[in-house]
């Protein structure tokens, strides 16, 4: 029984790592509280789980999708923001 044994360890084969879909960089999360009516949080809740996310996931999607009128960016450079906050700026 104990040559049985050993020769099942022999034969096993190594477990494949699973692999990992590439994604697009996430920037660094915030924690956010909100305050939502009851109706409101069981529908996050449902729609989140119909669509296999979790709740987080499914607001930052709905922001992305429909929260588009307001951009907020920086086309200074690295440069400009060094500049800006320098005496000689003034």
């Amino acid at each position: 029984m104990s040559e049985e044994h050993s020769e099942g360890n022999a034969t096993r084969t190594r477990k494949r790592s699973a692999v990992k879909t590439p994604s697009r960089q996430v920037a660094s999360k915030v924690k956010a509280t909100l305050h939502l009516s009851v109706e409101a949080s069981q529908r996050l809740s449902v729609h989140a789980t119909m669509l296999g996310v979790d709740r987080s996931e499914l607001v930052e999607q709905l922001i992305r999708e429909n929260l588009k009128r307001f951009v907020v960016s920086d086309r200074g450079g690295s440069n400009a923001a060094n500049d800006a906050g320098s005496p000689e700026a003034a």
